[in-house]
């Protein structure tokens, strides 16, 4: 037989005198839905149009209260606040007997479920991202309460295209953190600790026990690229502490899946990498064993709360979901699932429970990188009303490695392409640069796609050159200095406005044809050694004066004849010897 109760109904302070039924479904991380059915004639005056009163309900607080009638020891009240939703009203076929209104409210945390919100989050805890996260929403509908376990700091954190409340449930999941509402408040974190002794027979019509193994047996890999490492966690080096049914639950999945299986997972990159991994495996692995005890009971105890503890026969459970019944007579019961509270871990938790995110566009806003990474952080268009940006994150290049590599850092403000590692908007890396309005690609821009170049934020550029007929490639400084080399035409042609310096142990020049030199002013040799000059004919034309010093000079010829149309003076200051194989002959 179903308890006798004493309901009361506020709708925004108004009392509903009577009702034909109420339900109210709650579960842990979702909303809860109360439908109230009520006659017509309790909220309507009947002459009016259909459903003029009880329209005014929504978006009204809705309070309920549930109590046995008789004081039974152990027996608690049943309370909810929510919020209407939806006004129905039903015109029946039994004349105005027949004739309805159904209120239908969820929990407050529906308005927190708005839509797809952006916005990140670098180095704060999970308690500063919730307050901000929540802090727009109507307090005196919506209260939060918020203590999770995980006090350290979260080095990225990403709301991507998810209401407040679809990213809160998702960093619950994602930290193995409680989340649910306890019909006034939602709760994230530390779930409540308040115990309800129920007793088969009594107020515990019936339950059933279910023990179902499940897989455990991972072993976790990690890659850290700061250390250049691979982190591994397996779950068999877990202990939950799990005892009784839940314990012998376990063993037994490890008999049945003795096979382990290997699993690799994303993680972001810092100091604490490695202990990050440990307590997710942690709590992955608990949050498995923590289902394989699941209690199922009907029970006429109002008090039965979600997120409580219900203790049966000595064991305790917390319960996960529970749907209240009510009818117009007084009659209460509610259907509930628990699971084993031999240890505490959120059902919920999914290590893999992670902001999913297509290539993205940003803007660079940091490129030097304390690390010696080569890595920039950027501005995604939805950051730039915050000020936020990414971490330093990677840039794919065609070629790295320790002090080699395709060095091409994008400059700050510049367009940049953002993808992300499995889908993983908290892990970016950038793709590619890309042009756009504010900077383009005129200046190499060609109907036949003529021009490939490289030019530095200076100005420095390595052109090349596909035209047909003007194949080229050129290298040329912010200055002017500038290396041609002249396909079409086979010509290479150097051009420094300054000096032009060559160094090498041994230089050979090989030049098929002719050599032309042209020097300005002055033209200086500096040989330590012997210099040595082979040619068939060689003329020296001096417009002034030639002038040879050196400890010793001797001229060897077949024929050696000197012309002059002045003077011919030579000076010694020792003697002068000729000497011929023939005679001397001396001129006029």
């Amino acid at each position: 037989m179903a308890l006798q109760s004493n309901t009361t109904i506020f709708i925004s302070g108004t009392e509903i005198s009577a009702f034909k039924s109420i339900q109210l479904h709650q579960s842990i991380d979702s909303h809860h839905k109360l439908e109230l059915v009520c006659r017509m004639d309790v909220l309507e005056n009947l002459t009016q149009t259909l459903g003029e009163s009880s329209k005014n309900y929504l978006g009204e607080t809705i309070t309920i209260q549930t109590a046995s009638i008789d004081t039974f020891s152990g027996y608690r009240a049943l309370e909810f606040k929510g919020v209407v939703s939806q006004i129905t009203t039903v015109k029946g076929h039994e004349a105005s007997t027949g004739d309805e209104v159904v209120i239908t409210a969820l929990s407050p945390t529906f308005i927190a479920d708005d839509g797809p919100h952006y916005a990140s989050y670098n180095d704060v805890s999970l308690s500063e991202i919730l307050d901000l996260t929540f802090s727009d929403y109507d307090k005196s509908k919506l209260e939060v309460l918020i203590q999770p376990n995980n006090t350290t700091t979260l080095h990225y954190s990403v709301q991507n295209g998810e209401s407040a409340y679809a990213y809160a449930s998702r960093l619950a999941a994602q930290y193995g953190e409680w989340f649910y509402y306890n019909g006034s408040k939602l709760v994230f974190g530390h779930p409540e600790t308040e115990e309800l002794a129920l007793t088969y027979g009594f107020d515990l019509k019936q339950y059933n026990l279910s023990l179902s193994p499940q897989s455990h047996n991972y072993k976790f890999y990690a890659n850290d690229y700061l250390l250049n490492d691979v982190h591994e966690k397996d779950a068999k080096d877990v202990s939950s502490g799990a005892s009784g049914y839940s314990g012998f639950v376990s063993s037994k999945a490890n008999t049945i899946y003795n096979k382990q299986t290997k699993v690799w997972h994303n993680i972001y990159n810092d100091p604490q990498a490695k202990q990050r991994l440990d307590t997710s495996i942690e709590l992955q692995k608990k949050a498995i064993e923590i289902q394989q005890v699941k209690l199922n009971g009907v029970s006429d105890n109002p008090g039965v709360k979600l997120g409580n503890i219900v203790n049966i026969e000595g064991a305790n459970y917390r319960v996960t979901s529970i749907t209240h019944s009510n009818r117009e007579n007084g009659d209460y019961e509610n259907r509930f699932e628990a699971i084993t509270a031999d240890f505490d871990a959120y059902p919920n938790t999914n290590i893999n429970a992670f902001p999913k995110s297509d290539t993205q566009t940003a803007v660079v806003m940091e490129n030097a990188d304390p690390e010696g990474f080569g890595r920039i952080r950027v501005q995604m268009p939805w950051q730039k009303t915050t000020g936020e940006m990414t971490p330093w994150i990677r840039i794919v290049t065609p070629h790295a490695g320790g002090d080699k590599g395709f060095h091409f850092i994008p400059e700050i403000n510049e367009e940049v392409l953002i993808g992300f590692e499995g889908g993983n908007a908290e892990h970016p890396y950038m793709l590619g640069s890309l042009y756009n309005g504010g900077g383009k690609a005129t200046a190499f821009q060609s109907d036949t796609n003529d021009i490939k170049a490289i030019k530095t934020r200076s100005g420095h550029t390595f052109e090349l050159n596909d035209a047909n007929g003007s194949e080229s490639i050129t290298i040329t400084d912010m200055n002017g200095n500038i290396i041609t080399i002249d396909t079409a035409n086979n010509n290479i042609t150097v051009s420094a406005l300054e000096n032009m310096t060559l160094n090498a142990k041994n230089m050979q020049i090989n030049v098929e044809e002719n050599l032309d030199v042209s020097v300005g002013k002055n033209k200086t040799e500096s040989i330590n050694e012997n210099s040595f000059i082979m040619a068939n004919n060689e003329e020296k034309q001096v417009g002034e004066e030639i002038k040879v010093i050196s400890a010793t000079y001797k001229q060897e010829a077949q024929e050696i004849t000197t012309d002059a149309s002045g003077e011919i003076k030579t000076n010694a200051g020792g003697k002068i010897s000729i000497s011929s194989a023939e005679t001397v002959e001396y001129g006029e």
